[in-house]
């Protein structure tokens, strides 16, 4: 008999494995149930079989003779025609419903029932496994059909068999609450034909029966109906687009967590919730910092600094070097353009927000013109960034300015191109050295005024490069030694003091 019950276990467990894919509800857990069932059984069709003659010991005996019917002979049969009584019966019950429609139920019943004209009865002891599909049909009215298999013991007159047993059912669930639900329920169950064995004879007969029942069951789960909310934010399950959102937390009209900044880190979590629109942010929705350096990515000028080194407001650190790129000036002068200016104010808050760092500003040129002439506007422009800077506030003491002319180029200097990017102002943040004192431009007379100047139209030098050869263009440039000539003839006629004076005048 054990073998049988292990059998109606494992049909459970077979119809547990079919609910693994299932869309998935807010309902899910476990419950009990208890119910009441009336059963009506089937007229039932037989055959009593005779080993030998009847005895007056044989359960069958009594049951034929209450039946008016006359045992047979030994080795014959006689058919046997057995009516029930309708009777009162009770069931528990044990389950779990899944995130989905479908429930999974162990069902124990009792039941018993009268043999018409007879002081005997039938005893039906059954267990099995069930499984359920849930309807919605309103809030808390949900009618369910499904199927049940197991195995049965049925005793007769004092003779039992071990049968397999199967039902179909349908019903109506009542939610008294979210835990509490109303069953009422039809069954209908059939099972394999019962062998039972007298002392002298055998019966062989069918089952069939249906009942209806009444039961309570009990979910360990809050059954969801009504306005449904299962994040408590406020929004409608069926509006909410974020239906995971912690308890607590402030949404907006669709459910979602509350992003101010807009960086895609919600605000409950953000730990830099101010952070500006289109900033590309960590998990915590802080600006990255790549180096690490406390200056975010869109504000570092020197993205690479080695980890620990100290930096200015712009993220820039000792021996770092950055190009003010549009810092241009006036064609063939060391006078800044407008736009120039304006960079220059920002480059200018940086200094007065890093006092304690020294920085060098390189002039460079590219290497159209003669590299004397090249020095000379390359340290004049530098020097003229460096006092528009002073006259921002900056410590003129923290700067020094350095012209480089043609020495330095960051790019072929046989390019439009790579001309345009040697043409440059650059700043550079000095360590520990002593700043330099800036070198005096001595003017020539009649210098060649060919010059370089970042994003303004090219110069002729510039246009007639493009169809010029390398010996055509060599005799556009004066000659070095005239240069020269003219070098020594301006410094015989400007004493010191006269140069100087004009060009603090100038400035």
């Amino acid at each position: 008999m054990s073998k049988q019950w292990m059998t109606a276990l494992s049909a459970g467990v077979l119809l547990a494995s079919t609910t693994a894919a299932v869309n998935a509800e807010e309902e899910k857990g476990f419950y009990v149930g208890g119910h009441a069932a009336y059963t009506q059984v089937f007229d039932a069709d037989g055959k009593l079989s005779a080993d030998s003659a009847a005895a007056p010991g044989d359960p069958f005996t009594q049951l034929l003779t209450d039946l008016g019917i006359t045992p047979p002979a030994a080795g014959a049969s006689t058919d046997v025609d057995t009516e029930y009584s309708d009777d009162w019966g009770y069931g528990l019950s044990f389950g779990y419903k899944f995130a989905s429609p479908l429930r999974l139920e162990l069902e124990y019943r009792v039941g018993e029932n009268d043999v018409e004209d007879s002081d005997a009865s039938l005893e039906v002891e059954s267990l099995m496994g069930n499984l359920w599909y849930d309807f919605r049909a309103g809030e808390r009215l949900r009618p369910y059909v499904g199927v049940g298999l197991g195995m049965a013991n049925m005793d007769l007159g004092g003779s039992d068999d071990d049968v397999g047993i199967a039902q179909v059912g349908a019903g109506v669930n009542y939610h008294l609450s979210p835990r509490l639900v109303l069953d009422a329920g039809y069954r209908y169950a059939v099972s394999e034909d019962l062998e039972l064995k007298g002392d002298v004879s055998t019966l062989e007969t069918e089952y069939e029966s249906q009942s209806l029942l009444i039961g309570l069951r009990y979910n360990f789960f809050d059954a969801q109906y009504g306005v449904k909310d299962g994040d408590g934010d406020g929004v409608v399950d069926e509006n909410d687009q974020c239906p995971g959102t912690p308890r607590g937390v402030q949404v907006d009209s669709v459910g979602c967590p509350l992003d101010g900044d807009k960086d895609g880190v919600a605000d409950y979590l953000d730990k830099c919730p101010n952070t500006p629109a289109g900033d590309e942010v960590d998990a915590q929705g802080c600006s990255l910092d790549s180096d690490g350096d406390g200056v975010a990515d869109r504000d570092d000028a020197c993205p690479d600094t080695p980890r620990g080194e100290e930096v200015m407001s712009n993220g820039c650190g000792k021996e770092q070097s950055v190009v003010l790129r549009g810092v241009n000036f006036e064609l063939n002068s060391a006078q800044l353009t407008v736009n120039a200016e304006t960079i220059l104010d920002g480059v200018a808050a940086t200094l007065n927000s890093s006092p304690g760092f020294n920085v060098e500003l390189q002039g460079h040129t590219d290497s159209t013109g003669s590299d004397s002439y090249n020095m000379n506007l390359s340290q004049n422009r530098a020097k003229s960034v460096k006092s528009y800077l002073v006259g921002k506030g900056v410590d003129g003491s923290r700067l020094t300015a350095r012209g480089y002319g043609e020495e330095q180029p960051m790019a072929s200097n046989d390019t439009k191109a790579g001309r345009a990017q040697n043409r440059r102002v650059e700043l550079k943040v000095l360590g520990d050295e002593e700043l330099v004192v800036d070198e005096v431009y001595m003017p020539t007379v009649d210098e060649p005024m060919v010059e370089e100047v970042a994003e303004e139209p090219m110069v002729e030098e510039e246009m007639a490069e493009e169809t010029m050869t390398e010996e055509a263009m060599a005799d556009e440039v004066i000659e070095e030694e005239s240069y020269e000539y003219d070098y020594d003839a301006a410094a015989d006629e400007l004493s010191e003091e006269e140069y100087e004076y004009d060009y603090d005048e100038e400035l």
